[in-house]
């Protein structure tokens, strides 16, 4: 219903109806105009006047048929009505019914015949008519004041230019409006120009509901949109320079100890144990290697939606169950323990359950990494109708809290040198909320006094 009722709103703001609009109204105004002045005129002859006498005799012979009060009280009314002079008398002058404002009991008949013959002149238009009264043939006379001085007469030229005003005023009145509209126009024009000269902070104020008032909105939502496009392909270069500082820092470091280490091992002059013991840490870093690099290549995917999900139902407390296995010596080893709140011990969905588990363990080895040591892990699941919440809770140090919105970020590391002791791409969160966006979830952050909590929302 609302939906109809804008089309509607809109339908009548539209361009062509207020054009339309005002071609009938300077239509309506000529025609009223022209009929108005040639009204007027014709009124002020006397044909005009003779014309007004035949309205009046019609209501007059429609009522009064009888000499009394009432017949001559109506006989007033009407010649009030008419602004006349009403007399019904006899053939010789005396007056049977008379409006008013006739003064005297007799007519002098003989006058009004001269005049009506154009033998005489008095000073007023006469019509006579026939009447009946009480079965009896008698005259209505009605008359009026009229002064030939007083008769409307115009010049040809006159004529015209009084005819040609309801034009000029139609197309007054047409200017008017169109010149708003073509005013608006050019504020159109200049917002055109202020967007093609870059000032895409520059704003078209909306008048209207038609299509001038639509196209400026849409050029503010154009420069709204090209400045978004233009932020995002800034950002997306910045990233590509972060991008490559990161990733050749984050690949040199490694490689370069891998380089020395390997170096060290291919010396003559190193013992048998350094060379097992560099070896090892050799290893160590070649795998540090390739886990960054398996990051990016499935970072690269993601993005690109080249990963798609292989669905099936399972139970999340069990993949759960086996990312916080995965993850429990490492804990132990800073003296954390992974303290278990769940609301149920099965909980069907339908989801990827590796790549789910990815995100599990993502998020299981940011809180053992980052968290405070010798603190414990909250790994809370509440079940819903619609969906299914974890939560991972743990303790960090303050300045660990920072930058809380970039955390899912590619590449974002609370240790802006990149040179911390935790080991890490910076890519695993960024990861974790790809996977989660595909299975249609929500994953976000929150710090509150030292407390990170990590929540991630499937739905049913």
């Amino acid at each position: 219903m609302k939906g109809l009722k804008n089309r509607i709103i809109k339908s009548l703001s539209s361009l062509n109806i207020k054009f339309i609009l005002m071609n009938v109204i300077s239509a309506l105004i000529i025609l009223v105009g022209i009929g108005a002045i040639l009204y007027y005129i014709y009124e002020g002859t006397v044909s005009g006047h003779v014309n007004n006498f035949n309205k009046a005799f019609v209501d007059i012979n429609r009522f009064v048929n009888r000499n009394d009060e009432s017949c001559e009280e109506y006989l007033n009314n009407v010649a009030k009505l008419y602004d006349v002079n009403a007399v019904i008398a006899d053939e010789n002058g005396n007056i049977l019914l008379k409006s008013k404002n006739v003064e005297g009991d007799k007519l002098d008949v003989e006058k009004i015949h001269k005049w009506l013959n154009r033998e005489y002149k008095d000073g007023n238009v006469y019509q006579v008519y026939d009447i009946t009264i009480d079965g009896k043939e008698e005259k209505l006379y009605i008359y009026k004041k009229y002064n030939e001085i007083d008769e409307k007469k115009y010049t040809d030229n006159e004529l015209l230019i009084i005819l040609l005003s309801p034009v000029i005023a139609a197309m007054l009145l047409t200017f008017f409006l169109t010149s708003r509209k073509v005013k608006y126009i050019k504020q159109i024009a200049e917002g055109a120009v202020e967007f093609s000269n870059g000032n895409l902070d520059y704003r078209i104020q909306k008048k209207g509901m038609d299509e001038l008032g639509f196209l400026a909105e849409s050029m503010n939502s154009m420069a709204e949109k090209l400045k978004e496009n233009i932020e995002k392909e800034r950002a997306q270069e910045e990233f590509k320079t972060e991008l490559i500082t990161n990733v050749s820092h984050d690949l040199r470091t490694p490689l370069t100890s891998l380089i020395a280490y390997m170096q060290l091992v291919g010396d003559e002059k190193t013992t048998e144990e350094n060379k097992r013991k560099y070896t090892a840490v050799s290893i160590e870093k070649a795998y540090k290697l390739n886990k960054l690099i398996e990051d990016l290549f499935e970072y690269s995917k993601l993005e690109s939606g080249g990963i798609s999900l292989n669905k099936r139902e399972a139970n999340v407390v069990e993949i759960l169950e086996q990312s916080i296995g995965e993850l429990f010596v490492e804990a132990q080893k800073r003296n954390m323990n992974l303290k278990k709140e769940y609301e149920a011990s099965k909980v069907i969905l339908n989801v990827d359950s590796s790549k789910l588990g990815r995100v599990f363990e993502n998020l299981l080895s940011n809180a053992v990494k980052y968290g405070i040591e010798g603190t414990d892990i909250y790994v809370d699941l509440i079940e819903s109708s619609e969906c299914v919440t974890i939560s991972f809770k743990n303790e960090v140090a303050s300045d660990g809290l920072q930058d809380t919105l970039k955390l899912f970020d590619r590449f974002y590391r609370s240790d802006k040198s990149r040179n911390s002791k935790v080991s890490g791409s910076g890519l695993g969160l960024a990861i974790s909320k790809n996977i989660v966006e595909l299975h249609r979830g929500e994953i976000w952050a929150e710090c509150e006094n030292d407390v990170f909590k990590i929540y991630l929302r499937i739905y049913k």
